[in-house]
């Protein structure tokens, strides 16, 4: 059994070989390829007041992509400069040639979190003599666009896997430097934060240096909409931001209002957040009627098979395929793809489930089978109706990492449910994609009571006794109707808010092991 000691030296070795632990540590803008080049073409197009135009997404890593570039530019005085998030239905994904016909005039377009497949934009760029500076995160294809790519999948980087807005963060301290500007780069950080969590980078290396430096700043942040934020969440950290803060922001991408979202960020006073904020509030309310209603028609058809589940339909809202999809992922315990009928084939997002790769499992299909770009976690997808019943057989999920790479670290004994474990669990924190957090396993857990929570009540809270105690649980996605029963279980651990308490984040029980206490 694990005691305090054996747990911190477990977590130590997640980090034993970090060599990016502090902002000092991180690398030269200039060692992503392609960064100095853009700045000194950005130089010229500045110092000749050319026009320049951004062109972001409507998720919130774009959304929050597109909002550091504007503060830089207006920070650093560039006057001549425009921005736009594509409508997730009326344009699409990313830059498009749609876009590009809104925007005449236009002598320099750069893209952030989109662009990396935009053969056909590059080349209309190209005849139209306009410079076309392709900064994204997203895999490439076989051919790439024609255009200066910024892409840490593309040319290599200290860190393959970091966000969209921080390949523009990046960008920005290249033109920095390139300027010779005065500008603290720290000062957009808490952009980048909600972005790595938001798009599930791995806490790993310059995305856990830059997130932990940007949860140190939640509380005293002078951004209005951080203001506001601080008035809604008592306490801005990873959790809160992939609960509450990253789902309302990605709102109003969902529901093609992504300058909803936009404008709230980048509000300029508090009542101008304020405002911003209940119309994101109102959006996301919105979303969740749509979404839960949409949810029962899914769960109604959903087909599954022996690695994934799919379901599809027609006319479903496209901006809650992909939460769907996530919901449906962590209710199966295995990937899950959303999708609806257009354009003659079924089109939507996949979501996966425990370290299974998405992209790593789609590339073993045949190539007719299904057209697929994102990343190894989140994904968009299309399948032509005929292969859909095939997809659902023959897809094998690619799982990568063994028991402790997931999380698991071992069974506890009774000393380690004290108050210091917290003290020693947050010290590793935050948690998150590539640091997940510690899951333990307890034999002989005795269930008292249980009562079935959550407004589907698909939920199970608990009263439990183990070594002794009585302790708070909560089992998401788990019915548990027999009591007075000794049970195996997988756990994380939370403090009771209010009474400071070990609650039970129940994972997983295995088969009761032994028979009922009278």
């Amino acid at each position: 059994m694990l005691d305090l000691s054996q747990i911190y030296s477990i977590l130590s070795l997640r980090f034993a070989n970090e060599e990016i632990t502090s902002l000092k540590s991180l690398p030269s803008p200039f060692s992503l390829k392609n960064v100095k080049e853009g700045a000194e073409r950005f130089k010229e197009a500045f110092l000749q007041e050319k026009k320049i135009l951004i062109v972001g997404d409507y998720d919130a890593d774009g959304i929050l992509s597109t909002a550091i570039m504007v503060r830089f530019f207006e920070s650093i005085g560039v006057r001549n400069f425009s921005y736009v998030i594509p409508n997730r239905f009326k344009d699409g994904y990313g830059i498009s040639e749609g876009v590009l016909a809104r925007y005449e005039g236009v002598d320099l377009i750069i893209t952030v979190d989109n662009g990396i497949t935009a053969l056909e934009v590059a080349k209309e760029c190209k005849k139209r003599g306009q410079t076309l500076i392709i900064t994204d995160h997203h895999s490439p294809k076989d051919e790439l666009p024609d255009a200066l790519i910024i892409n840490p999948k593309v040319s290599g980087f200290a860190q393959e896997e970091i966000c969209g807005c921080l390949v523009a963060w990046y960008f920005c301290a290249g033109i920095k430097q390139v300027l010779g500007v005065e500008f603290d780069l720290g000062s957009l950080l808490e952009f980048v934060g909600i972005a790595i969590i938001s798009d599930v980078m791995p806490l790993l290396e310059i995305n856990r240096t830059l997130l932990k430096q940007a949860i140190k700043k939640y509380p005293t942040s002078t951004y209005p909409c951080f203001e506001v934020l601080r008035g809604v969440y008592k306490n801005i950290d990873a959790e809160c931001i992939s609960y509450y803060i990253a789902p309302l922001l990605n709102a109003s991408g969902r529901m093609g209002e992504a300058d909803v979202a936009l404008n709230f960020v980048l509000s300029k006073t508090l009542e101008e957040a304020k405002e911003h904020y209940k119309a994101l509030k109102d959006l996301n309310n919105k979303r969740k009627k749509i979404q839960n209603s949409l949810e029962q028609v899914a769960l109604q058809q959903v087909r599954e098979g022996r690695d994934c589940v799919v379901a599809y339909g027609e006319d479903w809202h496209e901006g809650v395929l992909g939460i769907l999809a996530g919901r449906l992922a962590n209710r199966f315990e295995k990937p899950a793809f959303v999708l609806s009928a257009k354009d003659g084939k079924y089109k939507g997002s996949g979501r996966s489930t425990n370290e299974i790769n998405l992209l790593k499992s789609l590339e073993k299909l045949p190539s007719e089978v299904c057209e697929f770009g994102g990343h190894s976690k989140a994904m968009g997808i299309s399948i032509a109706p005929e292969h859909i019943e095939n997809f659902v057989e023959i897809f094998e999920a690619v799982q990568e990492g063994d028991e402790e790479e997931r999380g698991y670290l071992g069974e506890i004994g009774r000393d380690v449910l004290r108050g210091e474990i917290f003290g020693l669990l947050d010290s590793f924190a935050p948690y998150g994609e590539g640091n997940p957090e510690p899951i333990f396993s307890i034999k002989e857990l005795e269930v008292l009571e249980c009562k079935k929570i959550g407004k589907d009540k698909e939920h199970t809270s608990l009263r439990c006794r183990v070594f002794g105690r009585v302790l708070k649980a909560v089992a998401f996605f788990q019915e548990i109707d027999d009591v007075k029963m000794l049970y195996d279980v997988y756990f994380y651990l939370k403090k009771d808010l209010y009474t400071q308490q070990p609650t039970l984040h129940i994972q997983s029980f295995l088969c009761p092991s032994s028979p009922k206490i009278s």
